[in-house]
């Protein structure tokens, strides 16, 4: 993607709306219906979207946008009309649609293209069928009944043929978010929405498409808007932009054949003098004078006779019904602003950093050189440094956090669409949305869980006359719930379906010759858990959506390469629950370390269950020789890590070192080690590429970490082992 601010811009903002959008839609379409609240931030949402994009030239983005933003317009003037929300509302969709495809495009470097005929038409249609009049004529139409309805503060006098003479004139000081960036280019957007009622508008700055950002921030941006249109009008349109902090309002006068010339930035914002057109040039008139002038143009429906007095004096305070009159000499004191934009690129780098200064850290408080010395001040400032370095990494992780909620409500689109397409009623419930999970996993969330409710859907849930004949509701039931379990967070995708066939699916894995111990050892988990096989599916028949055994393994996989696991269980005839056990972040992993000969390696703890020296009658070998460790009634593996990674050590009696029994999905095994150093947190580093190119991916080694020392720890890949 070009590195272009504003097309960056462009494309954060417009992918956030939306998604924004498709949220309020799906709420609205459960509620049965759109209502105000809805309506308006539809309305704003299309009105940021059709500017912006008309600002960057995306004319077909901007087209769609304007129509949509047109057919919520009628709805919002006119609440007597009885829409069909079902219509409205796969219009809206398929518009996100076309929005999301096309900014997808621009996000490539690739050009907008998309073909926007079908779409048009279909809003076409139903502006037809909302209006009764054709939809070529619709928008204008509404413009005019819009005009007629809030020309209250029109003045009386008729229009002498058209032209500047049979406007008012407006003034509007518009301030900004702190922080929200390209203060100009906002402004600018704002005098292409404000065009839609005005012939004519000049800004202070003159020229908003110069760098004019910082005078902007520091004065706000001065529009002198001539228009027919009524005080409120102009108030909605700097309502609904976004990034808006604050703004005034207020009549400046009609405007006379010979215009003013403009006055300097400073001076306007003090004595708020009307900005001028190009034409005829003629010298300012005093503050004064001017604010006089346009008190006694105002019309009466503007403002209450006995607050006019107040209002006449430009240095007087305003009072509050008639605030937007008066132009403050600063922008109001309100709330700072309290988030900003960050590139994930810049929040990885940071997180880098941060654990190059962990290592660091060890580096010097366990510098070898230092052991035997008394140094009470150096253990001290070694604590205060260990303390403020966790601290540091704690808040660039927290940073990183962000709310699972989006990937949740994608999910919530997915069911919608779904259930139309296999004809099934479904009630979808979102639980623990606010969980948190670090960014780059997040990223990898949506794959897994999009194949996961899409199996649920199409295997697990029965159409509504067998759910009927079964005694359960109509609608089936999915609920997608997310929490925190210590350092993880657990996943759930559950449904009140028809569950998982036990025997069908041993039957295929027989078939598939997926067995490697007799089929009456494997518990329920296990056999339903080969349902995440590749290529193994119980559908006879491929559809659309299943029958070739890809979508659960895909899941597997994506959920494996962020560090998590995916179990299946399921009730026969009551449904079927699927949950994914994550890491919180990728960057940090807290483990034990042990040693083995000169080696130190760490285990990660949550895969620990318990660590002790074995007495000789629980260590039992079978007759192929196979050597296990009686624990807590059952007979498990041991693993001799020395022999595994051909280390030389003098420990190789069992009485000698410790077991540690390790676990990864139901599968345990005894790790044997010389000894336990303690316990760690470290940060995490894949396997140099070079050493994988060369010997592949190494068993029982999930990848490295710099120790205190300098040297390098190895992790235990526990997956391996147990499996």
């Amino acid at each position: 993607m070009s590195n272009d601010p504003m097309l960056e811009m462009f494309i954060f903002e417009n992918m956030q709306l939306t998604e924004r959008l498709e949220e309020i839609l799906i709420e609205g379409e459960q509620q049965g219906r759109l209502n105000e609240e809805h309506i308006n931030e539809i309305f704003r949402v299309m009105h940021t979207i059709k500017g912006s994009a008309g600002m960057m030239e995306y004319n077909k983005i901007e087209t769609v946008g304007h129509y949509v933003e047109d057919m919520f317009f009628y709805i919002r003037e006119n609440p007597g009309v009885n829409p069909d929300w079902k219509a409205i509302v796969d219009i809206c969709l398929e518009s996100g649609d076309f929005f999301k495809q096309e900014i997808s495009k621009i996000q490539a470097g690739m050009p907008s293209d998309g073909n926007e005929a079908e779409l048009m038409d279909k809003i076409h249609a139903y502006m037809d069928v909302l209006t009764g009049k054709t939809s070529d004529t619709a928008p204008a139409d509404e413009d005019e009944e819009d005009e007629a309805d809030e020309a209250e503060a029109v003045p009386e006098t008729p229009p002498a043929g058209g032209g500047a003479q049979s406007e008012n004139c407006f003034q509007a000081r518009v301030f900004f978010e702190e922080g929200c960036k390209m203060e100009n280019i906002r402004a600018y957007q704002i005098t292409n929405s404000l065009m839609e009622y005005s012939s004519h508008i000049d800004s202070v700055p003159e020229d908003l498409l110069e760098d004019c950002s910082d005078e902007i921030i520091a004065s706000g941006a001065l529009f002198t808007i001539y228009s027919d249109a009524d005080i409120a009008a102009i108030r909605s349109v700097l309502s609904e932009t976004l990034f808006v902090k604050s703004f005034e309002v207020w009549f400046a006068g009609a405007p006379a054949p010979e215009e003013p010339e403009p006055a300097p930035a400073a001076e306007t914002a003090k004595a708020a003098a009307p900005a001028s057109k190009p034409k005829k040039p003629k010298a300012a008139p005093a503050a004064p004078k001017a604010e006089k002038k346009a008190e006694e143009a105002a019309p009466q429906a503007a403002a209450p006779p006995e607050e006019k007095p107040k209002a006449a004096a430009p240095q007087a305070a305003p009072a509050p019904a008639d605030a937007a009159k008066a132009i403050p000499a600063m922008p109001p004191a309100e709330v700072k602003q309290s988030f900003i934009s960050v590139n994930v690129e810049k929040l990885d780098k940071l997180m880098d950093l941060a654990g190059e200064l962990v290592i660091s850290v060890a580096m010097v408080v366990n510098n070898p050189d230092l052991e035997g010395l008394n140094l009470e001040n150096f253990e001290k400032s070694a604590g205060l440094l260990n303390k403020n370095t966790s601290e540091l990494q704690d808040v660039i992780m927290s940073v990183r956090m962000i709310p699972i909620s989006s990937t949740f409500h994608k999910m919530h689109r997915l069911a919608r669409d779904l259930s139309r397409k296999l004809n099934k009623d479904i009630e979808f419930v979102i639980l623990g949305e606010e969980t948190e999970v670090d960014k780059n996993i997040i990223d990898n969330l949506s794959d897994p869980l999009m194949h996961i409710i899409r199996n649920s859907m199409d295997h697990g849930l029965e159409d509504g006359d067998e759910r009927e004949a079964a005694g359960k509701p109509r609608v089936g039931k999915i609920v997608l719930e997310a929490r925190n379990s210590g350092s993880d967070v657990i996943i759930t995708c559950s449904d009140d379906g028809r569950g998982l066939d036990r025997d069908k699916i041993l039957q295929k894995a027989v078939r598939q010759g997926l067995l490697s111990k007799p089929e009456f050892e494997y518990t329920d988990k296990e056999i339903y858990n080969f349902v995440m096989l590749p290529g193994f599916s119980t559908n006879e028949v491929v559809t659309e959506l299943s029958g070739r055994g890809v979508g659960m393994d895909v899941a597997k996989k994506n959920i494996e390469k962020i560090g998590g696991t995916v179990v299946v269980d399921s009730t026969p005839g009551q449904g079927a629950v699927n949950t994914i056990r994550i890491p919180l972040t990728l960057a940090i992993l807290a483990g034990i370390e042990i040693r083995v000969g000169k080696n130190v390696y760490l285990v990660p703890t949550l895969n620990i269950r318990e660590s002790f020296k074995p007495q000789p009658e629980q260590i039992v070998v079978d007759p192929d020789g196979n050597e296990m460790i009686l624990f807590r009634g059952e007979c498990y593996p041991i693993v001799r890590l020395h022999s595994l990674f051909s280390v030389y050590t003098d420990i190789t009696e069992f009485a000698d070192g410790i077991i540690m029994m390790v676990e990864d999905e139901g599968h345990m095994s005894g790790l044997f080690a010389d000894t336990l150093i303690g316990e760690q947190q470290v940060v995490l580093k894949a396997i140099p590429q070079f050493i994988t190119e060369r010997i592949g991916q190494i068993r029982g080694i999930a990848g490295c970490t710099i120790l205190g020392n300098g040297n390098i720890s190895l992790i235990i890949d526990v997956k391996s082992l147990t499996s």
